[in-house]
């Protein structure tokens, strides 16, 4: 197989793990103006949701197959190579049609294209297309990367008898495959419930898109893609993305939460939060910093060589932000709390997040807990050692 073509399918892995697709109009779809439900500029923009079914059981230990709920859901954006990516916790409680209800029972009881227009109701921006991912897909893609490793605060434990689920992992790096990985993206069992397994799931993400990176992947995973293709259910087909992928070389990602509240158990999203949220943090796209936004912000050197960065910082007459060398266990990325993103600051905080993301080539990504306290965005310049 050609390193090129290879490249491809490589992207469409990647995506599909991501819950992506980088889709473009034909030709002949440019010249009438139609496909895409908008666009800015030149570049071409889709939008999709993405979904992970859960597992049903229909006995002792008895896995029937993909459930009706779906466990991870995604608002994906994509404009070029740039990929914004909201995702909604899984306990949000939403109206639809009149009936009221978590957000992760609307595939079960309308189907992908009714968890669609759900979504696109929700977030008040068009939503084009859906793609329901399984755990099992999902645990291939992972292991076509030779798995994960993950840097665990405290122990992770919890036993479901019945579905035959154990997981034991103990506190520190722990190598993970992909049932592994699942597992450890699914665990909502500590005090932040939805909002850490989030924050878990876009840690995989990250990781998985930084080691595919490397060429001794190229070759395995296009047969992986194309494996897991048949797992997905979407109303996309599998030629239409192969010929659109070249714009997923370089997929530039910004990731975030939808900002919510704990209300029972039920969490909230107040409409007008809601709506300033996502016009924000998809309106970064829309064009770049004259100045370097307000804000605090960290450098965090995992591999010990911290002072090239802030050398390049004074050969562009840049404010040197302060510099710390320190091992978080993260993937490289700039950070922003998800704690920031639902205040009165919101604005102020994307733009800061972007504007370095922008300067540093590194991902966006929002996390509930923030990675240093007292600080509105933190880059970690580099990968954590092995």
């Amino acid at each position: 197989m050609r390193p090129r073509i290879s490249l491809l399918l490589l992207g469409l892995a990647l995506l599909a793990l991501a819950g992506v697709l980088a889709l473009t109009p034909s030709k002949s779809e440019l010249r009438s103006g139609e496909s895409a439900a908008y666009r800015v500029g030149p570049l071409p923009e889709m939008s999709l949701v993405v979904a992970a079914r859960d597992t049903e059981y229909c006995g002792y230990h008895t896995a029937c197959g993909p459930g009706k709920r779906t466990d991870t859901i995604l608002y994906v954006h994509l404009r070029g190579g740039q990929a914004e990516i909201l995702a909604i916790p899984r306990d949000l409680l939403v109206t639809y049609q009149g009936v009221s209800g978590k957000v992760n029972a609307i595939y079960g009881r309308m189907g992908a294209d009714g968890l669609r227009r759900a979504v696109e109701e929700l977030l008040g921006v068009p939503v084009e297309h859906y793609l329901i991912l399984t755990f099992d897909s999902v645990a291939k893609l992972v292991d076509a990367v030779d798995g994960i490793e993950v840097n665990l605060p405290e122990p992770m434990r919890y036993t479901d008898r019945a579905a035959g689920l154990f997981i034991d992992f103990p506190a520190g790096w722990v190598k993970m495959d992909g049932k592994d990985a699942v597992k450890y993206m699914r665990f909502r069992h500590d005090a932040s419930g939805d909002y850490t397994r989030l924050d878990r799931i876009k840690g995989v993400l990250s990781q998985v898109a930084q080691k595919a990176q490397s060429p001794r992947y190229w070759l395995r995973l296009p047969e992986v893609a194309q494996e897991v293709w048949h797992q997905i259910e979407t109303d996309l087909n599998l030629p239409e993305a192969l010929a659109f992928l070249p714009y997923a070389r370089g997929l530039t990602l910004r990731v975030a939460s939808l900002p919510t509240y704990e209300e029972g158990n039920y969490l909230l999203s107040d409409p007008a939060q809601r709506a300033s949220f996502v016009q924000g943090f998809l309106g970064l796209a829309q064009g770049e910093a004259t100045a370097v936004p307000e804000g605090r912000v960290l450098l965090v050197n995992q591999g010990g060589k911290g002072g090239q960065w802030l050398e390049g910082f004074a050969q562009m007459a840049l404010p040197e932000p302060e510099l710390r060398e320190e091992n978080l266990g993260l993937e490289p990325g700039v950070y922003i709390s998800s704690s920031a993103l639902a205040s009165p600051r919101s604005r102020q905080v994307l733009e800061l997040g972007r504007y370095y993301s922008d300067l540093l080539h590194l991902p966006l990504i929002g996390r509930f807990r923030p990675v240093v306290e007292g600080y509105d965005a933190v880059a970690v310049l580099d990968p954590p050692p092995p």
